[in-house]
């Protein structure tokens, strides 16, 4: 859930791709699964500690990504209300994302940056973030690559650092595949432990890299278990026949 990237692919299809930072001790998070959550079939791996997910896809055609903090670094300050977790989950439920920003309340709940894909008709990326007081809403261009980065693990440097190592993957990748990119997010960085994409703090390291691949008709996630060196690929078929497939590595 710190450090994100979104690539266009043709036809308003997209990858989308996070390295989840997070302490060894919380607990391995299961390999993504089916849910069917009112009336809605979703992927996504799961928590084991709260039960939410920090990635998340459904055959509505939505996607969403969570990052730790907003634009500041803020003090951590339980107890909250509810994980962050779980806002994904109801935020993915949603059929209109941007009303549920502007809706929902998010009072007592930890600071944090979220990303949502979803087509109105066209497809539409929004950026939200909620500081613990204020949140804040942009749309961001869905013809162009981005990536977002936790200002809660990493210094202004450090983001600057991963803006240069992906403007550069750019430059020398012109065609997007979702092995290119998750090289990127493995290999990527000047060699520093404590700031690389996949990143080792001892109490905080990188346990994962997951990918959504929308294409017509179907999406792909892709899991990687970092520390138990295992993957998986998942596919859910968007507004077709509602069948699941998936496929195990």
């Amino acid at each position: 859930m710190c450090t994100l990237t979104y690539l266009p692919l043709s036809e308003e299809q997209y990858i989308l791709t996070t390295n989840r930072d997070e302490s060894p001790d919380r607990g391995l998070a299961g390999f993504p699964s089916y849910h069917h959550v009112e009336g809605k079939n979703i992927v996504f791996p799961q928590d084991p500690k709260a039960g939410g997910t920090w990635v998340a896809t459904s055959d509505n055609g939505i996607s969403v990504c969570l990052l730790n903090g907003a634009d500041q670094p803020h003090e951590f300050n339980p107890p909250y209300r509810m994980s962050r977790g779980l806002v994904v989950m109801e935020a993915i439920e949603c059929i209109k994302p941007d009303e549920f920003f502007k809706n929902y309340d998010f009072t007592d709940i930890e600071p944090f940056t979220m990303v949502v894909l979803f087509h109105d008709p066209e497809l539409r990326i929004l950026e939200f973030k909620w500081d613990g007081k204020n949140t804040f809403l942009v749309e961001k261009d869905s013809e162009k690559p981005h990536i977002w980065a936790s200002t809660q693990l990493y210094t202004k440097e450090a983001v600057q650092n991963r803006n240069e190592w992906f403007e550069k993957w750019l430059k020398d990748n012109r065609e997007y595949t979702v092995e290119a990119i998750r090289d990127f997010h493995r290999n990527a960085g000047s060699g520093d432990l404590m700031n690389d994409l996949v990143m080792d703090r001892g109490e905080v390291k990188t346990v994962s890299i997951t990918s959504i691949c929308s294409l017509k008709g179907v999406v792909n996630m892709t899991h990687h278990n970092l520390l138990e060196n295992h993957k998986q690929e998942i596919s859910l078929s968007q507004h077709v026949n509602q069948e699941f497939s998936h496929h195990i590595l």
